[in-house]
C-alpha cells in the first residue's frame, strides 16, 4: 500500500549554484560532504544553513579550513588553466587572523614550537 503523502527532506537548508561574477556567501564553514553529483560544501549563514556545489579550485581553498570559522567565499568567474581548460575561479577568506586555518596542513610543517 502506497502513501500518498508528500515527503520533503528538513535540515538541509537552501542551494547556492555559483552563477554570476561576484556573488558571495558568508557564514560559518560546516564542513563538505558527497552530493549526488559531488562533493558539497555547507555554511550556516544569517539566513539559514546553505548549500553549494565545491568545484575543484573551491576544495582546494576550503580543505584546511576549521569547522565553524567564519568565511567570505567570493565566485571569481570562469578561468582558462595552464593546460587550457576552462575552471570556476573563488576567493576564499578567513575572519580575523589565522584562527580558522590549520596551519599545520597548510604549510606541511610541524607547528609545535620547539627550543633551538
Amino acid at each position: 500500500m502506497s502513501s500518498l503523502k508528500r515527503w520533503r527532506q528538513i535540515g538541509q537548508g537552501q542551494f547556492h549554484k555559483w552563477e554570476t561574477v561576484g556573488d558571495e556567501l558568508e557564514g560559518a564553514w560546516q564542513g563538505s560532504h558527497e552530493g549526488r553529483y559531488g562533493p558539497l560544501g555547507t555554511l550556516a549563514t544569517a539566513a539559514g544553513l546553505l548549500t553549494f556545489p565545491l568545484h575543484a579550485a573551491l576544495v582546494q581553498r576550503l580543505q584546511h579550513i576549521c569547522i565553524g570559522a567564519d568565511v567570505l567565499i567570493r565566485y571569481t568567474g570562469p578561468q582558462t588553466s595552464k593546460a587550457g581548460r576552462l575552471f570556476k575561479g573563488f576567493e576564499v577568506f578567513v575572519s580575523g587572523t589565522d584562527d580558522g586555518i590549520d596551519v599545520a596542513q597548510v604549510s606541511g610543517h610541524d607547528v609545535t614550537p620547539r627550543e633551538v
